[in-house]
């Protein structure tokens, strides 16, 4: 799956703010409804980019952080 471009922003805000984060913070970060952000959260999700939990937070998954690389966002150095 390809990320689209919300996909892709909420998942870099995940990783900016420790890998984790609730999805009411990834709505307030990008600016947009929650319900969005869960439609979006859901997506990453259904693809293994993160991991949502039932109280609202989203880990990303190994697959999330070999993505992020994969874009750039982190460094073969990071963690």
């Amino acid at each position: 799956m390809a990320l689209v471009s919300m996909e892709r922003e909420a998942l870099e805000h995940i990783w900016r703010n420790g890998g984790q984060l609730h999805i009411l913070r990834v709505a307030g970060c990008m600016g947009i409804t929650s319900n969005y952000a869960r439609t979006i959260c859901n997506s990453l999700g259904r693809a293994d980019y993160i991991d949502l939990l039932a109280s609202g937070w989203c880990k990303i998954t190994p697959k999330g952080l070999k993505e992020l690389r994969k874009m750039g966002v982190i460094k073969e150095e990071e963690r």
